[in-house]
């Protein structure tokens, strides 16, 4: 390097760390440790785990809609309706 170039960095202040930048990444680098925490938590669990809600829903809906087909063909044929 030139000799004038080296004086020149010799004069540029030293880097300090700024704070609130440090902090403000530190918070984001967290956020997202814990994110990918919780998804390798749920794929971990099995698939017929994560769906038992869904088939649940699906079999109490359908539930009510066979007890309702019922209770109007009942009506029908006693002539209640």
């Amino acid at each position: 390097m030139s000799e004038p170039l080296i004086r020149r960095l010799g004069e540029l202040p030293a880097a300090e760390p700024d704070i609130r930048r440090t902090e403000h990444i530190r918070k984001r680098c967290h956020a997202r440790l814990a994110r990918q925490q919780r998804r390798s938590l749920v794929s971990k669990m099995p698939t017929s785990e994560r769906m038992a809600p869904v088939w649940q829903s699906a079999i109490a809906v359908l539930g009510f809609v066979y007890l309702t087909q019922v209770i109007l063909i009942a009506l029908a044929v006693y002539g209640l309706t």
